[in-house]
């Protein structure tokens, strides 16, 4: 399905000029990052990891400074938008490429009012659309206030990222089930159980481009693409790797993904002892905490993760830049 567009007529009744709210008593005013504006946005960022922190303990609530400094530093274009003579707002996202999409990450926007989200958004887009992109993908907090404030600048949430702690009661897998590390030899295994994945109606990728991909999983010596076996038939399969520091993220964690059971087979609690066992195998080395992102479009799906004691910490929002 199509992420929804945002016109400029929806744009400028979402953000009138000048802008007045009753937040607002003055006009809006939307420009390039610049010097002056560092320190004002570190301080912003690091107030909202601090208050995303305070509601939900399995985020980081601590920063490295320097580091914020200089990622706010490097990063080009971004923007603020300021009123009264102080910001009440910034955004910045990366052009990846071969996408057509900016990315926006958890830290990367902030806004007072929703209005404010939408100034920065119509200011953004014709750099970003130069640039080569034609959509939009924002990791924002899960906040029923701050995805309702994307939704009105007419993107749609796609998928949630799940934090659980790890912990010694964790469940194992069920008997009989065993779990290996999968190798370069597994192609062809590989492939057949990355299908499983596939979620209905969606569309899926190429088989170039999916060898492609479940090659470099294979052949990366920092990520376990993990196949469980039963009686002798592979009946499911995990990728996991570990997480680098990134800011507001739970330290020492482990991501899982590409989590996948032989249709055949699901509603007997393969998926529940699979994930156990990751689990369990993720703590007994050290780490002490597990992340996950699922898509929303399937309410099966969030019950399950949310049942493995995932709470939910992020969203993604998608949809196209405003024209």
């Amino acid at each position: 399905m199509r992420s929804p567009s945002m016109s400029k007529s929806v744009a400028r009744r979402v953000t009138p000029r000048p802008l007045h709210t009753p937040m607002y008593r003055e006009p809006v005013r939307v420009h390039r990052l610049g010097p002056r504006d560092v320190d004002e946005v570190c301080e912003r960022v690091g107030a909202r990891v601090a208050t995303a922190a305070r509601r939900c303990a399995l985020l980081e609530g601590t920063l490295d400074r320097d580091a914020l400094r200089a990622a706010v530093e490097s990063v080009a274009p971004a923007w603020v938008a300021r009123s009264r003579g102080r910001i009440v707002g910034h955004l910045t996202a990366t052009l990846l490429d071969g996408t057509g999409r900016a990315w926006v990450p958890p830290d990367g926007t902030s806004f007072d009012d929703p209005a404010v989200l939408g100034a920065l958004l119509e200011a953004a887009a014709p750099a970003w659309r130069d640039a080569g992109a034609h959509g939009l993908s924002a990791w924002a907090y899960d906040d029923p206030i701050e995805v309702g404030a994307w939704a009105a600048c007419g993107a749609t949430l796609r998928a949630r990222r799940g934090v659980r702690a790890l912990s010694t009661g964790d469940a194992g897998p069920a008997a009989g089930l065993g779990l290996r590390r999968a190798g370069r030899g597994d192609l062809e295994l590989a492939l057949a159980l990355d299908r499983w994945g596939d979620p209905p109606g969606a569309p899926a990728p190429g088989d170039d481009e999916r060898r492609h991909e479940v090659v470099a999983l294979l052949e990366d010596p920092e990520v376990d693409y993990l196949v469980a076996e039963l009686d002798g038939r592979a009946v499911a399969q995990a990728v996991v790797m570990s997480l680098p520091a990134r800011r507001g993220s739970r330290a020492n964690a482990v991501h899982l993904s590409a989590v996948a059971v032989d249709p055949d087979r699901r509603g007997r609690g393969l998926g529940t002892a699979l994930v156990g066992s990751v689990l369990e195998r993720a703590r007994s080395v050290g780490y002490a905490a597990a992340e996950v992102n699922w898509r929303t479009a399937d309410p099966r799906v969030e019950r399950f993760w949310r049942g493995r004691g995932f709470t939910p910490t992020h969203a993604l929002v998608e949809g196209v830049l405003p024209a």
